[in-house]
């Protein structure tokens, strides 16, 4: 498992303004992103213990930022033409340390909840159901190893398909990570 993350992938820390009743910290601003500009922004709260994932995009990618808590985040590269391809990683993002992690298309992503957790995130295309493709958490070819046994799922992420699976769907639908 590489300590490095993996290509196209970033994790900016931001600065937080603190003083004596707290912080302020920008989270987006449109100069930070050439390209993939996010055009919708949600709110996540996660119950401790809960898995969100493993899911992969083909139409866009995701702008994380954990406001409150933490999660370990499992990444897996399924784009073959990366140089990274078929690498795993595992990291941990908290809300003590703001940062922004930006997610390319084609690269599958988990996020676990230690404690109950706040995250913010963007997208650059507007929520599609099918630009969510899913493969098992605890797939061994993923080689995530997750800081949990038995993590509580989306009845959505109980019954995915494999990593082999997803992969061949994610390639399918997007011919140009082939």
């Amino acid at each position: 498992m590489s300590s490095e993350l993996l290509h196209g992938v970033t994790l900016s820390p931001l600065t937080m303004n603190r003083d004596n009743r707290g912080h302020l910290t920008e989270i987006y601003r449109e100069e930070w992103y050439a390209a993939a500009r996010p055009c919708q922004w949600n709110v996540s709260r996660t119950k401790a213990n809960v898995l969100r994932g493993v899911h992969v995009h083909y139409k866009h990618l995701d702008h994380v930022v954990v406001i409150d808590g933490r999660l370990s985040v499992g990444l897996y590269d399924a784009r073959p033409r990366s140089p990274t391809y078929r690498k795993a990683v595992l990291f941990e993002i908290t809300g003590d340390r703001l940062s922004t992690l930006r997610i390319p298309v084609g690269v599958m992503h988990g996020l676990y909840a230690h404690e109950p957790t706040l995250q913010i995130y963007g997208v650059d295309a507007y929520y599609d159901v099918e630009d969510e493709l899913q493969c098992h958490w605890a797939d061994p070819a993923l080689g995530i190893p997750w800081p949990c046994r038995d993590p509580e799922l989306s009845e959505r992420d109980k019954a995915p398909v494999s990593l082999a699976e997803a992969q061949a769907q994610l390639i399918a639908l997007n011919p140009g990570l082939a």
